[in-house]
């Protein structure tokens, strides 16, 4: 019997994984000494989208193999090199034959710990403190929800169980709670949902800044990219979006469709928010005001469509996502609804409780050509600023039909949505639901620097874009190695340019300047002009892959 794709990748997932839960038995075997009355448990973390690393084989699995392959790794998110190289491209997955999906070149890639360790490590030290003893899951944001849900509950959670039993420890599944922030809120909604047998000592589920109902910034990338990763002058957008159109995750990240905003039951939730409820449909046509247009139900003009079709776009992956993000949003059964919390952040001023505009809330969008390019400007345009936390609209951040004593509105002057972990009043309500009243530690909260500007990020990319290929690879965003590569103007300010990377990848778009020329290195080229082959004529994009032959590219800036 030979060994399939996904097999091999799960089996390389939990041998990678391994180290990371014996690190967890031995802090079980040594647990802090602590004040905290909180009750011990286990705590199951899933960091929010895109700050899990990955981390890719050096060698392309082989089919037809009838023994276990194991292979070596390197980081493929985030490098120095997928901010400036383009290696970005090596994320793209594709369908093979059967309908699995598999990674570029069938080089495996799984997730290994966090992109930058500050994003967390307040929310750590807190969990230590208070007898919780945390594992933080490592998954791949790319793959399918329930490909991860599978994982994790079928293979993940036994192996780890009698991993932790054989070192003589308690049951660790006696009494476990799971926590997901943004996107990870995702997945732990899924794993209640499903309540499998194994999951039946789940005390609590919470969701952190989870985009119930969508948020503004991926229906840019179908358009745009990211400018921080399309390289100087845009010389892989292109490449970005075919990237970004590959990813199933990314499907279920939109506003919520039309059927869903109808259902009584969610409009009544979001319509009678006590504090930010919602203000009309969030996706409308940018030509006629009365228009929805509708992420999952892309409709056409004559002959202008929504999605570009030269990209790769799936609109059978649209239809796959809309399904799920409906089965997110939906009601829950009573016996697991009670177990699950919602904590949503919102901006305020200083007095600590006045809502600010910070969050983008919804867009209106254009109707667009087939034959849509990359050099083509962006039907996006995102609309007036509501509550939130920078990044998740305040209205989309909670479950709509949850009871209200279940979700929990977290008003600070600090609350930024990369960090939302370590802030310290997010934090009092986690315990507010983990722990009895007055039982919980709170350690001091390392400080945050304040994210880098506009013009402290532009100079720094720019700076990036000149730099010969190193022969070694750039430490970690978190490694203090990485001073001694910058200029001595960056050095100091190095946190605040990492954190705000980090920050503008997840919310989109970065500051103005990034893209185009302006953006570029000093002294490159504008992007060449574009090819001489014809424009393919309109046509439905494919359900399955790109057509063979449609890729167009333009000559690199020098």
């Amino acid at each position: 019997m030979s060994f399939s794709y996904e097999d091999t990748r799960d089996s390389e997932h939990l041998r990678l994984l391994t180290p990371a839960i014996d690190a967890f038995i031995g802090r079980s075997q040594n647990p802090l000494a602590t004040a905290s009355t909180c009750p011990r448990q286990t705590v199951f973390f899933f960091a929010g989208g895109l700050a899990t690393q990955l981390l890719r084989a050096t060698k392309k699995f082989r089919d037809g193999v009838t023994k276990p392959q194991t292979f070596d790794y390197e980081v493929v998110w985030v490098t120095e090199e997928t901010l400036n190289r383009g290696t970005v491209r090596n994320l793209k997955m594709h369908r093979d034959a059967s309908g699995v999906f598999r990674d570029m070149g069938d080089r495996i890639i799984v997730g290994s710990g966090v992109i930058y360790a500050p994003l967390y490590d307040g929310f750590i030290d807190w969990c230590a403190n208070n007898n919780l003893d945390l594992f933080v899951f490592d998954w791949d944001w790319r793959r399918r929800l329930e490909d991860t849900v599978t994982f994790f509950v079928h293979k993940f959670l036994p192996f780890f169980q009698a991993r932790v039993l054989a070192a003589g420890l308690p049951d660790p599944l006696a009494n476990f709670s799971l926590i997901g922030h943004s996107f990870g809120g995702m997945i732990v909604n899924l794993i209640l949902r499903g309540n499998d047998p194994i999951v039946a000592n789940l005390a609590r589920v919470i969701t952190v800044a989870t985009p119930f109902y969508g948020y503004a910034a991926q229906v840019h990338r179908w358009f745009e990219g990211d400018s921080l990763v399309n390289g100087p002058n845009d010389i892989f957008k292109e490449d970005v979006m075919e990237v970004v159109a590959s990813l199933p995750a990314l499907y279920t990240l939109h506003y919520l469709d039309e059927a869903t905003y109808r259902e009584r039951a969610t409009q009544s939730g979001l319509a009678l928010d006590p504090d930010f409820p919602i203000a009309s449909y969030p996706s409308m046509d940018a030509t006629i005001a009365t228009l929805r247009a509708d992420p999952y139900n892309p409709k056409t003009n004559g002959s202008l469509v929504r999605y570009p079709a030269m990209t790769g776009f799936d609109l059978a992956e649209l239809d796959y996502a809309r399904l799920q993000a409906q089965q997110l949003a939906g009601p829950m059964p009573a016996n697991l609804a009670e177990k699950f919390y919602n904590i949503r952040g919102v901006n305020t001023q200083s007095d600590q409780q006045t809502p600010t505009g910070s969050t983008s809330g919804n867009v209106t969008w254009n109707w667009i050509q087939p034959s849509f390019e990359s050099t083509d400007p962006t039907p996006i345009v995102d609309g007036d600023k509501v509550p939130g936390d920078d990044t998740q609209p305040a209205w989309s951040a909670r479950l709509a039909t949850n009871a209200p004593a279940r979700c929990i509105t977290v008003r600070a002057s600090d609350i930024s949505h990369m960090v939302i972990m370590n802030n310290s009043r997010i934090l009092d309500a986690l315990a507010s639901i983990l722990c009895a009243p007055g039982a919980a530690m709170s350690p001091p909260v390392p400080t945050q620097p304040e994210p880098a500007s506009d013009e402290d990020l532009v100079a720094f990319m720019r700076w990036l874009h000149t730099r010969p290929r190193r022969k070694t690879p750039w430490p970690r965003f978190d490694d203090p190695a990485l001073r001694d590569l910058v200029p001595l103007e960056f050095r100091e300010k190095l946190p605040a340019i990492m954190l705000r990377i980090v920050m503008d990848i997840m919310k989109r778009p970065g500051p103005p300047g990034l893209s185009g020329p302006a953006g570029g290195a000093p002294g490159t080229r504008p992007p060449g002009p574009k090819r001489g082959r014809p424009k393919k004529p309109a046509r439905k994009p494919s359900a399955r892959k790109p057509a063979a032959g449609r890729r167009r590219r333009r000559r690199r800036a020098g």
